[in-house]
């Protein structure tokens, strides 16, 4: 029989590795219970009849004679509440998506992942497993049952070419009807980012513009771009690279061009792994923009990086500009220090004519907002020529 202190998380370890259970469990058990197991059906039949005390399983995502995913289907249905923090070797999107698919996956770490990694992921797994409970805060887990249960739609919202007042291109946005009820949009995607829930909702975005297509390119007399949000987590994975590549070229079949969306807030977005990805798809032809530029602390670095083709001017710089003079100087140097270096520009959130016409005199290529049109279905998003008066 396993003694268990009442007072401390319990943490159920199942890896095929020894030497890794040892210094997990030695490094860990000061902070937690940590019940280890090198055999999965061991593992399954202690928990059979003690996961009332468990808290966070942590196991291997590829054993021998029994792989982890069939682990995590039996765990599901032991336990089906208990948050699961995975660790594999080789990380791969499909592998990824039927975890997240499987099970209550807070996070999914690449061996070998650092002692501290291990513990903030546990302790992210606790709180989340806290939260989602409760139900008073947004999780990833609450996110992708929501995509799993096709809780989500998408919308379009037209961006306009500056010198001719005409729809050149789409942006596609993402809504949760029913979480929405409860939680704000960006409380509800800030939650995901920097977990596979972040994948996994730009893939399902993916599939749907994919859906549509063909009603997509029927609206315009021209090859239009059509612009998907993307998180610096997302391009740093290997195997995501390879989604977005194969999704640029479903679109141009359909003669559709892509664009990606980047925010400057992650970290990530200086991280070599990213920039060298980014560099990948600026050669295959997917451009990428910085969205909410001006709002972070990594714009002016991000300038010079090389790998992105325009930035989006962050709405606080926009709206103001006729009536905070510093920002609207900010806004004149994001357009020209962006020019200086090859960089188009995109004012998002332009809401009035005055607005419109001062981003127009700036110089910006594009300009994207509610003066113009606000995100609707596909069949009601105007496509033509805007008056800008």
């Amino acid at each position: 029989m396993i003694n268990v202190n009442p007072f401390k998380p319990t943490v159920v370890f199942v890896d095929d590795d020894e030497n890794m259970l040892r210094g997990v469990t030695r490094a860990l058990g000061q902070r937690y219970n940590v019940i280890s197991f090198s055999e999965p059906a061991r593992a399954l039949s202690w928990l059979r009849e003690n996961h009332r005390k468990v808290d966070v399983i942590l196991s291997d995502l590829a054993m021998p004679g029994f792989s982890g995913m069939r682990l995590l289907r039996e765990m599901v249905s032991v336990a089906p509440n208990i948050p699961r923090v995975l660790l594999s070797g080789h990380l791969d999107n499909s592998a990824m998506n039927k975890a997240i698919n499987t099970a209550f996956v807070s996070c999914i770490l690449s061996k070998p992942a650092p002692i501290e990694l291990i513990r903030k992921s546990i302790e992210q797994a606790l709180s989340s497993r806290a939260i989602d409970l409760a139900g008073t805060l947004i999780t990833p887990g609450l996110v992708m049952r929501a995509i799993k249960n096709n809780g989500y739609s998408v919308v379009f919202q037209p961006r306009i070419d500056a010198k001719t007042g005409s729809a050149c291109g789409l942006e596609v946005l993402v809504r949760f009807p029913n979480l929405q009820k409860r939680f704000l949009l960006e409380e509800i995607i800030l939650a995901c980012e920097g977990h596979p829930a972040i994948n996994l909702l730009t893939t399902a975005v993916m599939n749907e513009v994919r859906r549509q297509a063909r009603d997509i390119r029927s609206r315009f007399d021209f090859s239009p771009t059509v612009s998907i949000n993307c998180s610096p987590y997302s391009i740093r994975n290997n195997c995501f690279l390879e989604e977005i590549l194969h999704f640029r070229g479903d679109m141009l079949l359909c003669d559709i061009r892509i664009e990606v969306e980047i925010t400057e807030h992650s970290d990530i977005v200086k991280d070599p792994a990213f920039l060298a990805n980014a560099a990948i798809l600026k050669n295959r032809g997917v451009a990428i923009y910085i969205d909410d530029f001006g709002s972070g602390s990594n714009s002016v670095e991000l300038l010079e990086a090389g790998v992105f083709a325009g930035v989006k001017i962050d709405r606080e710089f926009i709206a103001t500009t006729n009536g905070d003079c510093v920002k609207s100087s900010f806004a004149e140097w994001i357009v020209k220090a962006s020019h200086d270096l090859g960089l188009r520009v995109v004012a998002e959130g332009v809401e009035d004519a005055v607005v419109a016409q001062r981003m127009q005199a700036l110089g910006v290529e594009e300009m994207q907002g509610f003066f113009f049109a606000r995100p609707a279905t596909l069949e009601k998003t105007p496509t033509g020529a805007f008056a800008m008066c």
